[in-house]
């Protein structure tokens, strides 16, 4: 009775680590993707889209966040985050405040920013 109480112990320990591992795996692909936002201007009826790329640069991420109106290139920001692996993959911004996490079964990205001064946002960006 303790041997198969044993091994059905193994099993679920098992099974939960390669949950984790399958997760972190989804992940890093997701890195690779590219993710967009975009939305009609209130007044001017412009079409407005931001763009996250993340690219691999030595142990770290480099994000790219570019900024479009009416499909022509604006301005970008870029900054660099390491990846995290505790709970879920996101990767945390270095010398800002903000996440980035990934949801790879819904296709999402969630920009959650904190800054110094003002209100913490939740950006919603959709894999391309």
């Amino acid at each position: 009775m303790k041997k198969k109480s044993l091994i059905s112990r193994c099993r679920l320990g098992l099974g939960v680590a390669l949950r984790y591992w399958w997760g972190h795996a989804a992940s890093l692909k997701a890195t690779k993707r590219i993710y967009s936002k975009a939305w009609p201007g209130e007044k001017t009826g412009d079409q407005y889209s931001v763009t996250i790329k993340i690219s691999p640069n030595g142990s770290l991420y480099r994000v790219t966040q570019s900024y479009y109106v009416n499909g022509t290139y604006r301005n970008e920001n870029t900054w660099l985050a390491s990846y995290g692996w505790h709970s879920n993959g996101h990767l945390i911004s270095l010398g800002r405040t903000c996440y980035l996490i990934f949801d790879p079964l819904q296709k999402l990205l969630y920009l959650e920013d904190f800054p110094d001064e003002g209100e913490r946002t939740v950006d919603i960006y959709k894999q391309v």
